[in-house]
């Protein structure tokens, strides 16, 4: 396990990959060959971690261990066996939660002044559905002016694939005010989002690199529930899916799905958005000859 981290540490999800991997070893023991384990173990290890986390985060876990295992097969030719197979737990579809209209502005009016950069990162994450990492560790040259789209390569995205996303004159005013802070404080840092004062172990022009603190003061305030920062891309998916004549692939490539599946929960329809559709449907059987009675 420590061998696939060590190999795998450029991975977007390698902190999450960390936490997974600690909880593996404080179960089964840092002393446990991996070829001794068995699909029992694993069920062991499930419900053992069922008591205190859900089976979406539990699969998290017990995936690390299968990817780490194939891992080894292909690269270093271990041949071992993977008990993981088959072991993937049942998971809640859940309730998918994104914001109104209402709800963004007021979130927005509620950011601590001390965290002011906080209100241009949740207008950009609505803007673009970029995650928190692609955009907290966003570099001016990857901001292409003229084609109005952000780069992101392949190390910078979670699923490991490259993409550009789209500028909306909204989105593109949000960079310019960053633009304009930068060359008024900082004129040589590199990101787009970076302290503005030194700190304990921070100076002027660094990157910011966390805002939950921020976030869930700013979501206590208006008393928004269960919504963190990924809540925003949830959010810019929702919005997007209920514009006429946006469609799921659409949201897909913007987002960065893997699937359209993924995308899919955000295609939204009232009844009088269905009933209008179907309307548009043209009346074809007075074109065939016979009559409508």
């Amino acid at each position: 396990m420590l061998e696939y981290l060590k190999a795998t540490t450029s991975r977007a999800s390698s902190a999450r990959d960390a936490y997974s991997a600690d909880r593996l070893l404080e179960f089964f023991g840092n002393d446990r060959v991996v070829s001794t384990l068995r699909p029992s173990d694993i069920t062991r290890y499930q419900k053992h971690r069922l008591k205190n986390i859900l089976a979406s985060s539990c699969n998290k876990e017990t995936g690390l261990l299968s990817v780490a295992i194939n891992y080894a097969n292909t690269e270093w030719d271990w041949g071992l066996t993977n008990p993981c197979q088959g072991k993937r737990l049942p998971e809640s579809a859940g309730k998918t939660v994104f914001l109104s209209r209402e709800d963004a502005t007021a979130l927005i009016k509620a950011v601590d002044k001390q965290a002011a950069h906080l209100v241009d990162l949740i207008d950009l994450a609505v803007q673009t559905g970029c995650r928190r990492k692609e955009l907290l560790e966003l570099e001016w040259d990857r901001i292409d002016w003229q084609k109005n789209e952000i780069i992101l390569e392949a190390h910078h995205t979670k699923s490991a694939k490259a993409r550009r996303v789209p500028l909306s004159p909204s989105a593109r005013g949000v960079l310019i005010r960053r633009a304009s802070i930068r060359s008024e404080c900082c004129p040589s840092t590199p990101w787009v989002f970076f302290h503005l004062r030194r700190a304990r172990n921070t100076e002027i022009g660094d990157r910011i690199k966390d805002v939950k603190t921020a976030m869930r003061s700013a979501c206590r305030r208006v008393g928004l529930e269960g919504v963190t920062f990924h809540t925003l891309r949830h959010t810019c998916a929702s919005w997007l899916g209920q514009m006429s004549g946006v469609e799921a692939l659409t949201i897909r490539d913007q987002l960065g799905h893997s699937s359209v599946t993924m995308t899919d929960r955000y295609m939204h329809s009232d009844r009088a958005d269905i009933h209008y559709a179907v309307h548009k449907l043209e009346k074809f059987r007075s074109h065939s000859g016979h009559s409508d009675h």
